[in-house]
């Protein structure tokens, strides 16, 4: 008896008591809600609203990391969008996302919008793997990721800009492929309507076989953390495909158009389909600049008032009860990528110079947003 301290006492210094560990776990980013309002929690059980830039990792913006950051801070920026670099993403809160494992995102363009047989078995084994692989690659991060959004601007509507969708796809598998048979089976039963409605029902199913695979699988390989699901612009945003995955997600990714002014009325009518917080994780109001190709929609006549557009977005934004975060697209000027002609216009200017009167009024709804935020 008299070496039961003793021994209990060397255990606990060479492997740690079961509390101690228990005590060190990083909390997960959560979601909680405040007088009616929606907040994102940090690891340390601070409430948030995140604001930040995305597109970090983007090649051709060659950007000092070290230099980014800092820039950042100063301004007010509390969290990375999607897109975040490795070097950045132990950083500030930050965002996981993919858009490789289905290529279905519009603005690849026609001829090169990819679906993929999600009735097959190897494709969702294919599909659960690469999220197993994205999921064990954001553990690195527990207390700095966000959460997990997926497909970026999916195809999802029977008419979408790229020409072609996902049951047309299924319909023309061959005869032996699952999906053909999964589309030969509902054929059988599919009882009355037109050939759009007939459409639109088998889109559901494949939306409820894709959700629930990429669904079950980020779930079950990073178990606790926030879910945003695939991110839906105003023109990819179909009801019966949002229904399919509302059972998966936490919370919904949107990337508003850049038409200035707060689309309320929408925002307000996605939240009530859905019943979840929304994060707007791609905007930025562009402008004017140059004799560069900034091709927008009625673009700011320049920085001071891309600026004043902006600070006027976010602060409608904050007194939202269900908005979680904004971030603004791009860090500097990019070429638009896929081949398309113009310039992707960044936050900052050439050599992660300022733009006048934008930095300014970021910085500005920035304090304004922290002074909000409830401190517990």
């Amino acid at each position: 008896m008299k070496l039961a301290f003793p021994i209990l006492t060397l255990l606990i210094a060479l492997v740690g008591s079961p509390l101690s560990h228990a005590q060190s776990d990083p909390k997960p980013i959560t979601l909680t809600e405040i007088e009616g309002r929606s907040w994102l929690v940090d690891s340390g059980g601070q409430p948030f609203f995140a604001h930040g830039i995305t597109h970090a990792n983007n090649r051709s913006a060659k950007l000092d990391f070290g230099a980014f950051s800092r820039t950042c801070k100063e301004l007010g920026f509390n969290a990375y969008g999607y897109g975040c670099p490795p070097e950045l993403k132990s950083d500030m809160p930050y965002l996981e996302s993919w858009s490789h494992l289905v290529e279905s995102a519009y603005y690849r363009g026609k001829d090169k919008v990819k679906f993929v047989d999600i009735f097959d078995p190897a494709e969702q084994a294919r599909l659960e793997a690469g999220v197993k692989a994205r999921c064990l690659g954001a553990k690195r991060n527990p207390q700095t990721i966000i959460g997990y959004c997926w497909t970026d601007l999916g195809s999802w509507p029977l008419d979408n800009p790229s020409g072609t969708n996902w049951v047309e796809f299924t319909r023309n598998l061959p005869g032996n492929a699952p999906g053909q048979k999964a589309y030969r089976k509902f054929l059988s039963i599919w009882e009355g309507g037109d050939d759009t409605a007939r459409d639109q029902a088998f889109l559901r199913l494949i939306a409820r076989e894709y959700f629930r695979v990429v669904g079950e699988a980020n779930r079950k390989y990073d178990r606790g953390r926030l879910v945003f699901g695939d991110r839906f612009a105003f023109n990819t945003f179909d009801k019966d495909v949002v229904q399919e995955m509302l059972p998966y997600v936490d919370a919904i990714a949107i990337q508003p158009p850049f038409q200035g002014q707060f689309p309320k009325q929408k925002f307000d009518e996605i939240h009530q389909i859905t019943g979840k917080p929304i994060l707007l994780c791609d905007y930025a109001v562009r402008f004017k600049d140059g004799n560069k190709d900034i091709r927008s929609w009625k673009p700011a006549a320049d920085s001071v008032d891309a600026g004043k557009q902006y600070a006027d977005y976010l602060r409608a934004a904050l007194e939202t009860d269900y908005i979680i975060g904004v971030f603004w697209c791009n860090p500097v000027d990019t070429p638009k990528g896929f081949g398309n002609p113009g310039v992707k216009q960044g936050f900052f200017g050439e050599g992660m110079s300022q733009r006048p009167g934008l930095a300014e009024s970021v910085k500005a709804i920035n304090a304004y947003r922290d002074e909000i935020t409830p401190k517990e």
